[in-house]
Parts: structure tokens; C-alpha cells; sequence
């Protein structure tokens, strides 16, 4: 579930998974699995001298200001097209109004008013106060954060299209599964069966409070060394805009882990009736594509050993937990990345065919998964957000600062930290870097959580590299800050989101500040809180 737990397979060999796979794609489709004809957007720096050329091939990344120009174009755009219909209407109705009777006439009105109603934009208000779950940790809103937000016209953006009958009958076994796991507290959702008892949480916390004395027992609860400053977050784009919300972006990163599970509020993006899904086995790459109900497609990709889904697809694990690896001991980029590329491809043909602009789609996911969507975006210049994500093998000019894909960490979870554009994990990591380095983040970074969290994991780093047994102090720190603080309900919590779903939503620490009303927040809308904040939980790299 977890990408750093390729440590592990760091320490033995890994297997080599040998079995095919299915991938249940449109009928139109070329399979994810064979092999790429075209040649790579994204350079490995052992592997070629040249990167310019590579550079004249990748698509232009947009910055912020470009991409808010193109909504406001597509506003303008679909609002001309709506006056135009409505006065073809009028012209029509002013048509028959000459040769009807009075009657007529009261009809053409209430179609004139129906139009004028359609045509009034609704208003979204964004409010950033916690009144339902008030904590002392909370962190106060800034007040450039409220505004009222006017959602523009959905009228227009194309409809999805509903499962089919049969792509239902297929979901069907896992979302039976999923109903079971929901009643063992397995997985989680605010409109599925609760567990009679909730047994694990209390054992998990007492579990985890273990582990916090065994870190004092070994004084790394002490004051940390000093670590370099981190830039703040930069942004002084347009405070709003039209993106899918945190909690939507949360939410579908996390039903990547879950067998048989929607994010809330969301529906598969079906092509020929069936959900857009790939799933490989030979390189662990694994996504499927949601619609928001503002019309916009999000790609969500899964993490390693894809939790629950393991039930269905074990085997594909060996390869997430190989692909780790590659990532964080080599400079290659792996296979996996190019088929989590190809996978966006086809989804932004088929989103095409079905009228969805193309500032419409956008990529997000958990741990691995936000790897694959760091790369994504970075080769295709989507927009997006990632969560617990580490650093990348390819770099870019400007790592992606200007774009609109966040990168969204916690502290004390050493995933995101494993990276050389934020300080923390060196020297087990390569050098920190302001801003680049070999293993960079592709895009702005936004830390949450308890900046005191990281403190056993500072002073557990600098036992690397000095004895076996301090070797192993380190990694058994690493480790259990690892689950303590990566799965996507610590996120939630931090986030102010209400999981849904939630796999394994017991297990970990939810401790520390809560960001109010920042998963009701758009990209946009998250920079510019972020560009605004002076507290230290919330910085950039």
C-alpha cells in the first residue's frame, strides 16, 4: 500500500512476476502492456547524453497563468454559445408568437423564462471554518482564503456515460467483497454498512504509543541538528478556478487502494460501457479514470500492493515493490512510468471524443501512484495533486514551480521526504537541493501535519551509514514512522476531508494541526491559502 516499503526488497531480491494481465479498456484501445513503440518523453540522465531533444518532444508544460487563460477562454467560449442558442430560440418563439393565439404566447414566455433561469451561473460559497470538530491544533484560516467562489456553467459539459449492463455485472463481485470488508472495518464509507465493533483502533493506537516510548527510550525524541530552511510556496495567480477539490482528489487516490470502491460524489469514466481501467501486472502500473460532477476527468493512480485489491490481483505487487526500488536506488526511470503515461494518452483521446476540453483532465495519486501522476503531469503538463509522493529520476526546468500540480506531504511520513528538493532523510537520500537536485518533486510542495513529527526521524537518520546496529535503528524508525503517517486517512485528517473511501481507516497517527476547509479547496484556491500562510507546517520546496 505503501511506497516505501520497497526498502524491504532493497535488503533481498525481488520477484520477478511472470503472468499476464487483462485490461478491461475500450474496444478501440491498444493494451497498456505491449510494448512502447514510441520513444520516451522522459530522459534518464545514465541512460542519455542528449536531453534536447527530449526537450524539443515533450509536450509544452503550461504555466498557471496559461492554464487560467484557457478557462477563462472556455468560459467565454461556452458562454457566447449559450446567448447564441438562446436567441435563436427567441427569434423562433417570436415566430410562432405572429401565428398563434393567446395561448401561444403564455407558452413562449415560460420557455423565455425557463432560458433566463438556465442561463444564471450557480454560486459555490467557500467556507474555511471548522464548527463541527473544533480542536485546539487547528490552524486559523487566513482570510485571503475567504471569498465566495462563482462556479462557472456546467450546463454544457458533456454528460457521462453510465456503466453498461454488463460493466455493472463485472463490478459487481468486488463491490460484494468491498460490502464485507466495510462490516470487518477493513475499508470504510459514509454510505456503506458500519462495523458492530471497532476493535482495531484501540489496538493501533496502543501499538503506535508503544512505538513513540521506544523512540524516547532511545533519545531520539532530543533536539534534531539543524536542517536548512525550505523556500515558501510562491503564487500570485488567480485565486480561484475551476479544478476538482482536495477531498476529490484525496478521495480518488485513495479508492485506488480499494476493491469495489467510488470516491464520493464521483462516477467511472465509462468508454463503450465500461470504466477506463489499466492494471499490469508486469510493471505494477495500475489506474482507472473518475468524472466529477463539474464535468472534470480525474486520473487516479494506484499505490504500492494496491490494498484491498490484492484480493483480486495479488500478483501485481512483486512488480509495485520492484518498480520502488528502481526509482530510489537508481536514476532510470521505470516501466511502469511510461505505461502510467500511455494510460493518460487514452484517456485524453477518449475524453476528446466525448467533448471534454482538454483543461478538463487531471491526474492525482497516493504514494506510488502520486509518483506516476508527478510524471504524468510532468510529461503532459496536466494539472493535478499528489499525496506522499517522493521524489522523481527526470527533471525539468523549474521542476514544475509555475505549474498547477501540488505535491502534498506530512510530516513525519518519510515517503515525500525521500527526495533532494526537501531536507530531512539525507544522508540516506543524495544531497538537498533548493528547488532541484537529483531527486526532485515535479511541482509546487505543500507540507501538513506537525512539524515535530519529523524530529525522531532527523535524529534517526544520522545513525546511517555507522554501524550495522545503528543501520537498524534507523530503518525500524523508518518504518514505523512510515505507517504511522503515510496512508491517505493521516491526509484526511490533516486536510479536514471525511474519507470516503477508507482503506484501513484505522491504522496510523491522526494527531496534530487541522487545516479547516482546505478539502474544499481547487488547486488555485490551495496556492493561494498556502502563498498567504506564514505558519511553519505549511512550506515549499
Amino acid at each position: 500500500m505503501a511506497a516505501t516499503a520497497a526498502l524491504c526488497a532493497a535488503l533481498m531480491t525481488a520477484p520477478a512476476p511472470a503472468l499476464a494481465w487483462g485490461d478491461p479498456a475500450d474496444q478501440g484501445s491498444e493494451p497498456s502492456v505491449s510494448h512502447q513503440t514510441e520513444a520516451p518523453q522522459a530522459v534518464d540522465r545514465a541512460d542519455a547524453p542528449d536531453d534536447t531533444s527530449s526537450d524539443r518532444d515533450r509536450p509544452e508544460r503550461p504555466s498557471w497563468k496559461r492554464f487560467t487563460e484557457r478557462l477563462q477562454e472556455n468560459r467565454e467560449q461556452r458562454k457566447a454559445d449559450r446567448e447564441a442558442r438562446r436567441e435563436a430560440q427567441l427569434v423562433a418563439d417570436d415566430d410562432d408568437t405572429d401565428r398563434s393565439d393567446n395561448g401561444s404566447r403564455t407558452a413562449v414566455q415560460t420557455a423565455v423564462d425557463a432560458s433566463t433561469t438556465d442561463d444564471a451561473p450557480p454560486a459555490r460559497h467557500l467556507r474555511l471554518v471548522r464548527t463541527d470538530q473544533p480542536s485546539r491544533d487547528t490552524v486559523p484560516e487566513p482570510a485571503a482564503a475567504s471569498v465566495t467562489v462563482n462556479a462557472p456553467p456546467t450546463a454544457d459539459a458533456p454528460a457521462p456515460q453510465p456503466l453498461s449492463p454488463l460493466g455493472r455485472l463485472i463490478q459487481l463481485p468486488a463491490r460484494l467483497v468491498n460490502t464485507v470488508l466495510q462490516v470487518l472495518d477493513i475499508t470504510s464509507s459514509t454510505s456503506g454498512p458500519q462495523p458492530p465493533i471497532k476493535i482495531i483502533p484501540p489496538i493501533n493506537d496502543l501499538l503506535f504509543a508503544i512505538f513513540r516510548e521506544g523512540e524516547k527510550w532511545l533519545r531520539l525524541d532530543r533536539t534534531p541538528p539543524p536542517q536548512p530552511a525550505i523556500p515558501e510556496v510562491t503564487y500570485d495567480g488567480p485565486p480561484t478556478g475551476t479544478t476538482p477539490t482536495v477531498a476529490q482528489f484525496l478521495n480518488a487516490s485513495a479508492s485506488a487502494y480499494g476493491l469495489g470502491t467510488t470516491p464520493e460524489g464521483l462516477v467511472p469514466f465509462t468508454v463503450n460501457g465500461f470504466q477506463l481501467a489499466s492494471a499490469n501486472i508486469l510493471s505494477g502500473m495500475a489506474a482507472r479514470a473518475w468524472v466529477t460532477p463539474e464535468g472534470q476527468v480525474v486520473i487516479a493512480y494506484q499505490g504500492t500492493t494496491g490494498g484491498t485489491n490484492l484480493l483480486f490481483n495479488p500478483f501485481i505487487a512483486p512488480a509495485q515493490l520492484f518498480t520502488d526500488t528502481q526509482i530510489i536506488f537508481t536514476s532510470k526511470t521505470p516501466r511502469a512510468f511510461y505505461d502510467a503515461l500511455r494510460f493518460a494518452k487514452r484517456v485524453q483521446a477518449a475524453a476528446e471524443k466525448q467533448g471534454y476540453d482538454a483543461d478538463d483532465i487531471f491526474v492525482t495519486g497516493h504514494s506510488l501512484g502520486g509518483w506516476e501522476a508527478q510524471y504524468v503531469a510532468q510529461q503532459l503538463g496536466l494539472p493535478g495533486v499528489s499525496f506522499e509522493a517522493p521524489g522523481m529520476n527526470t527533471t525539468v526546468e523549474g521542476n514544475g514551480r509555475d505549474s498547477m500540480f501540488v505535491n502534498i506531504i506530512t510530516y513525519g511520513d518519510p515517503a515525500g521526504f525521500m527526495a533532494t528538493d526537501v531536507p530531512g532523510l539525507q544522508p540516506f537520500m543524495p544531497p538537498y537541493v533548493p528547488g532541484g537536485g537529483s531527486k526532485p518533486h515535479y511541482g509546487n510542495i505543500v507540507l501538513i501535519g506537525d512539524p515535530a513529527a519529523m524530529t525522531p526521524l532527523l535524529n534517526a537518520v544520522t545513525l546511517w551509514h555507522t554501524g550495522p546496529i545503528r543501520n537498524l535503528v534507523f530503518l525500524a524508525d523508518f518504518f514505523g514512522n512510515f505507517f504511522q503517517y503515510h496512508l491517505p486517512g493521516i491526509q484526511a485528517y490533516h486536510l479536514d476531508v471525511v474519507p470516503d473511501p477508507g482503506v484501513v481507516p484505522w491504522l496510523g497517527t491522526a494527531r496534530g494541526p487541522v487545516n479547516a476547509g482546505w478539502g474544499e479547496l481547487t488547486i488555485p484556491e490551495l496556492l493561494t491559502v498556502v502563498a498567504g500562510q506564514t505558519a511553519p507546517n505549511v512550506l515549499a520546496a
